[in-house]
């Protein structure tokens, strides 16, 4: 109806000769029609964000935490399917937190590994905290070669890398490593996550790619796994197949001393790239990808956690504006020996103090502080020899 009126009054100012509207309607018109895109830009904006809102109410669920009732939620919604009992199987004597008044009302702790599809072994594993009523978080790594209180004989059956696999993996691996992580922290994560690392490259890809500073030349070549790793220092926009390559970057080749070649320096490059990642993911920009993104951790990531908590988490970090200032990547404070033949060296122990300071000030969720006695942390003889715990037992006796 609104278009024939604008035609008519058209007609009824037109001149004699009928060719042509008066300078004033034309105007008019082209106002009328600017209008008319304005309003359907308007609209597109309007259902974009309607949409988005749509998603966020209809997946968005806050986890739970330990003493609080279920939210709701809907059964089958994620990987929650694959759950596991939360609370490990603990030995007298042990007793690390799991319950208690937490610091702030959304304070939460995660643990997070990946397994090496070869070997089967969780070189990756790390313990996380998210304040979420602060916006704070923590990540510690804890190395692969970390000596945990095994019951079993050889020196890599003694590394918490293995602990995953020599319990079968599934259900009953994530039970059993959960249980030695809390032993080692002094409280029971929250939730597990157990990660494809071929993820992050996907992630990168999505967001565009991420901006990074290579620290040093890196020259690797494995022909074995068809890997080639080949990046000169300097800032690099990475893409997904070259930050898959950043993070697996373990040492050069051979009679290439150009670049560290540890453990620990690959657990400081994964942090200085996962902070990166982080922070170029939270920007504004990125927040209609966060369908994609959840897409991609469905894929990739079992979890106790549902796919609406994990939105929850996300939303919580861009709407909260976490600032990856406020973003700590760490490493377990540890030592280790280097004794002639010595049966323990190269490995990695705890060091018991610092670790307890680093535990209560950015992962312990309680008022209630970690203290030794909630710990079971492994010691190693001067001579590299001869294994000792806080606890003062020893799951193999013969290893003392």
């Amino acid at each position: 109806m609104s278009g024939k009126r604008i035609d008519n009054s058209v007609e009824r100012h037109s001149d004699p000769s009928g060719d042509r509207a008066p300078s004033h309607v034309r105007k008019g018109g082209k106002k009328d029609r600017a209008m008319m895109i304005v309003m359907i830009v308007l609209a597109v904006i309007a259902v974009l964000f309607a949409a988005v809102a749509v998603f966020w109410s209809h997946w968005v669920v806050r986890p739970d935490l330990p003493g609080q009732g279920p939210t709701s939620s809907t059964p089958g919604d994620g990987p929650a399917d694959s759950a596991v009992p939360t609370e490990p199987s603990l030995e007298e004597g042990v007793r690390p937190l799991s319950t208690g008044d937490r610091k702030s009302e959304d304070f939460y702790t995660v643990l997070i590994f990946g397994e090496d599809i070869t070997s089967g072994l969780t070189d990756t594993i790390m313990v996380a905290s998210y304040d979420v009523t602060n916006q704070r978080a923590t990540v510690m790594s804890i190395p692969r070669d970390t000596i945990y209180n095994s019951p079993y004989k050889t020196v890599p059956q003694k590394m918490i890398n293995s602990v995953y696999p020599m319990n079968g993996g599934g259900a009953e691996g994530v039970k059993a490593l959960k249980s030695e992580v809390s032993r080692l922290v002094g409280f029971v994560p929250d939730y597990y996550v157990k990660i494809n690392w071929e993820i992050v490259g996907q992630i990168v890809d999505a967001i565009g790619g991420v901006d990074f500073y290579i620290p040093w030349h890196m020259g690797y070549d494995d022909p074995y796994q068809d890997l080639h790793i080949h990046f000169e220092e300097g800032q690099t926009m990475l893409d997904g197949k070259q930050a898959m390559e950043v993070v697996r970057w373990r040492k050069n080749n051979d009679g290439d001393r150009t670049a560290p070649s540890s453990d620990i320096s690959r657990l400081n490059l994964q942090h200085d790239f996962l902070k990166a990642m982080l922070e170029q993911t939270l920007r504004p920009q990125n927040v209609l990808k966060v369908p994609q993104l959840v897409d991609l951790f469905n894929q990739n990531v079992e979890s106790d956690m549902t796919l609406g908590n994990m939105v929850w988490f996300a939303q919580s970090a861009v709407v909260g504006e976490l600032d990856t200032e406020n973003v700590n990547f760490t490493t377990m404070p540890y030592y280790g020996v280097d004794v002639g033949n010595a049966v323990y060296n190269y490995r990695v122990f705890p060091r018991q103090e610092d670790l307890i300071a680093l535990i209560n000030e950015s992962l312990n969720p309680y008022v209630e502080e970690v203290t030794i006695d909630q710990l079971d942390l492994i010691s190693v003889s001067s001579d590299g020899n001869r294994l000792s715990s806080s606890t003062g037992r020893l799951r193999d006796p013969s290893a003392g």
